[in-house]
């Protein structure tokens, strides 16, 4: 039998069993918010509920590089879809609260996570981190920040 793995791996592996079921062509995100040691919601990034899946096609971001226009892309992120689905389902986010992301979250899901007094993101891959606004959120924020390497 293997060696057991920790609590924050077990978490980022289901966040990335739900980045699986993301729609997006360009980048699959999965989130688990949690609170004590209990999954309180999970989410990827999609079209919203109810409207067709991008597609190569349709995809307006296709050829851009990443983090340019946001304001194209009519995804709902994985961190939104996940505090909605507590929302949704009537569960409080408050007390001790983590949410694992299989990627660092942009800067409009950064400050909704700072907004809803997340206290740990732990994150697997890295976006957009020589934002100087982004590292001065993070810096003037009490979220304690974690880059979970799996498997190493």
């Amino acid at each position: 039998m293997g060696k057991r793995i920790s609590k924050d791996e077990y978490f980022m592996r289901i966040a990335e069993v739900a980045s699986l079921r993301s729609t997006c062509i360009k980048r699959k995100v999965g989130a688990v918010l949690v609170k004590d040691d209990h999954i309180l919601s999970t989410g990827y990034n999609g079209a919203p509920s109810g409207f067709s899946h991008c597609t190569p096609e349709t995809c307006v971001r296709k050829s851009l590089s990443p983090g340019d226009k946001p304001e194209l892309c009519r995804g709902v992120h994985a961190e939104i879809n996940c505090i909605i689905q507590a929302a949704i389902h009537g569960t409080a986010i408050e007390g001790n609260i983590s949410l694992y992301s299989t990627t660092f979250p942009c800067m409009s899901c950064l400050k909704l996570l700072i907004n809803a007094n997340i206290k740990r993101l732990i994150y697997k891959e890295e976006y957009n981190m020589d934002n100087e606004i982004k590292k001065s959120l993070i810096n003037d924020s009490q979220l304690e920040i974690i880059n979970l390497k799996l498997g190493e």
